[in-house]
């Protein structure tokens, strides 16, 4: 804290002639009201850094408090995110685990299947051809052909003896008889077809129950595959669903953990500025309270010696012994005790506090010639300290108007970073939005695909059987025209005639006898070769209309499986296609998240820059805004200051020049 004193110095050239007792109260007087003004700025400045220190103080604590709880919850929450990931990876691991069981054991059962079909197809077959050759063995006995025990059918025959359940005794006929190579001496030959026919029976009954069992068999594997189909699905289902559960997780646990580290981070920062604020205004608050004391000792010093200087009584032997027009010499000599009086105020305060102005008052008061250079001395280092002060205010005006320029346009450019992430987040979250969108319709897409790849499954499935069915209805038809054929045949054209096994004919009887029509009575001795041909012609017809219907059928059943086929392949495809672009679109999905919390984590960090930079801002104002304003007055001030500071050099050069005249004026007396 300085008090100038060369302010009333400018009224020096003016003030020559005056009593120098009263220059002196009024340069102490000027200098109280200086001090008076100086101790209002300071006031208010101090007012203003306390309001800082406060309002600051308040915030760092508030912030300290927040960031302690938000560390404790961050640290709560992110064990328990943690273990909800591994729960859930365990969970993700067990559906896979549970989809891979449930194609083994499709791929278990398939196999298992191929081989129980192929033991029936050929268990089936063997017993077709045994059959086939009993049946013909019967035909044989039947018409009394003993040439057939001698084929390779027969032989079969005897073969079959040993696979089946029949007597010994029936088996010992068998034999006897196939191998006697004639019927002589050997029971009848209805014995043996009897024999014959039961084993016909057994293996068509064995046939039945394989087959029974082969559609039993057929059906609990079509159930199995339906059951684990529904199981994988299932299963897919939950792993993608847990595939996304676990990678929300991630990309959250990374946020909560980059979170923690900011928090601590700034949770630190805000300790130590709090700890540095509180030390900086402890420290200013007591430099203050000393600036407030020494100004108070001040002008208590000045008080007491401008009321000393001052009273009636000095007034008064002023006027006596200070007349007008006297030199310096006669003013020590005539008022010494008044001079001393004031001297030892002074000294007292000066012993506590050290000022060149005090030290400039003393000295104009002692008179003393040997001391007046060292004051002209003490006012060219005050001129030169206001010159230095002026070019430390040229240099702080110029730094703040820079820093408030520079500071303004980071402000511009944190608010057009700001704007341009707030628009990028618009754009992550529109992309967000429409993945989301897209992968629902690609669900949507793959459960009406597998829907339609059901129904067509299970439509080409009746479509089959449907195709089984009239295709066993037209062999039972071509086989009963054949033998309406044969048997026409045998009335109108003997020689193609073809002799049916008495079994069949006896099949086709009851099939006829159960059409519910009776059969056309024939002309009584006479035989009609034109109407037979007729009717074997339209008979051919009918057959050869049946055959061609037959065959489209089979045509179409064949295009059919094929297009079914082509659909399930294309469907797969399909299906193969929508997941992955589901997959990939669920991995855009979670990079736009992430990039979508990691631009808002950056506008998080260039909004903190924005209110550092607008706290930093209110610092400078609160720094420059005072010098900024006061720049003008306080140059003209100085300058007028100087001004006063030289003039007063000038009279105190004036001075000595006048009181060596005075001194030789009166040595000449």
């Amino acid at each position: 804290m300085r008090c100038t004193a060369a302010v009333v110095f400018t009224v020096a050239a003016s003030a020559m002639e005056k009593n120098p007792i009263r220059r002196v109260v009024s340069l102490m007087q000027n200098m109280q009201k200086k001090i008076e003004a100086e101790a209002e700025r300071d006031d208010a400045l101090f007012a203003k850094f306390q309001c800082y220190c406060d309002k600051n103080s308040a915030l760092t604590s508030e912030s300290i408090k927040t960031g302690k709880a938000k560390i404790e919850q961050l640290e709560s929450d992110i064990p328990e995110e943690q273990a909800q990931r591994t729960q859930t990876i365990t969970e993700l691991q067990q559906h896979k685990d549970d989809r891979a069981g449930a194609n083994q054991a499709i791929e278990d059962g398939t196999s298992q299947r191929k081989k129980e079909n192929k033991a029936f197809e050929e268990e089936a077959a063997d017993i077709k051809a045994n059959t086939a050759a009993i049946d013909q063995a019967v035909q044989a006995i039947s018409k009394g052909m003993t040439g057939f025990l001698q084929t390779a059918q027969a032989k079969t025959v005897l073969a079959v003896l040993d696979k089946v359940d029949v007597m010994e005794d029936d088996k010992a006929a068998v034999k006897a008889f196939f191998q006697s190579g004639s019927s002589a001496d050997l029971p009848a030959s209805g014995e043996i077809v009897g024999i014959l026919k039961t084993m016909s029976d057994e293996m068509n009954k064995r046939l039945d129950e394989i087959t029974h069992n082969e559609q039993e068999s057929l059906s609990n594997f079509n159930g199995l595959v339906a059951a684990k189909n529904k199981e994988i699905r299932a299963a897919q289902d939950a792993i993608e669903e847990k595939t996304e559960r676990a990678g929300q997780l991630a990309v959250h646990i990374t946020v909560l953990k980059n979170d923690l580290e900011e928090t601590k981070s700034t949770l630190e920062e805000d300790e130590g500025y709090s700890a540095e604020l509180a030390k900086n205004c402890e420290t200013k608050a007591k430099e203050y309270d000393e600036i407030k004391k020494t100004r108070s000792e001040e002008l208590l010093a000045l008080a007491d010696t401008i009321k000393v200087l001052n009273s009636d009584d000095a007034l008064e032997m002023f006027k006596k012994t200070l007349p007008s027009g006297e030199s310096l010499m006669q003013l020590e000599t005539s008022t010494r005790a008044t001079r001393h009086q004031a001297l030892d105020r002074l000294h007292m305060v000066m012993k506590h506090h050290a000022d060149p102005r005090l030290d400039l008052i003393a000295l104009a008061l002692s008179g003393k010639k040997q001391n007046f250079d060292k004051v002209m001395k003490l006012i060219d280092e005050m001129v030169q300290n206001l010159k230095v002060e002026q070019t430390d205010d040229d240099a702080k005006v110029a730094y703040c108007k820079k820093e408030i320029d520079q500071t303004e346009d980071k402000q511009k450019e944190l608010q057009h970073k700001v704007e341009g992430q707030d628009a990028h987040i618009e754009d992550d979250e529109g992309s967000i939005d429409t993945l989301k969108s897209e992968i629902k319709a690609l669900v949507a897409g793959i459960k009406d695909l597998d829907k339609s790849v059901a129904e067509a499954t299970e439509q080409r499935k009746s479509e089959h059987e449907e195709y089984v069915k009239t295709a066993a209805d037209d062999n039972a038809a071509l086989d009963l025209l054949e033998f309406a054929k044969n048997r026409l045949n045998k009335f109108y054209n003997p020689k193609q005639y073809k002799e049916a096994p008495k079994e069949e004919e006896e099949s086709f009887v009851q099939i006829s006898a159960h059409s519910g029509k009776d059969e056309p009575p024939a002309a009584f001795g006479a035989k009609s070769s034109s109407s037979g041909g007729g009717v074997i012609g339209m008979i051919d017809k009918i057959r050869n209309e049946l055959k061609t219907e037959m065959n489209e059928d089979k045509l179409e059943e064949e295009d059919s499986q094929q297009d079914y086929e082509k659909l399930m392949a294309d469907s797969a495809k399909k299906r193969a296609a929508d997941v992955s672009a589901r997959t990939d679109k669920e991995a855009a999905l979670a990079d736009a998240q992430a990039d979508l919390t990691d631009t808002k984590e950056r506008r998080k960090e260039t909004k903190t820059d924005v209110s550092e930079t607008a706290r930093y801002m209110s610092n400078l104002h609160a720094t420059c805004d005072w010098i900024s304003d006061n720049y003008d007055s306080r140059k003209v001030a100085r300058a007028e200051e100087v001004e006063a500071l030289e003039k007063a050099k000038a009279v105190l050069s004036g001075a000595d020049f006048s009181l060596v005249q005075k001194t030789a004026f009166l040595g000449r007396k």
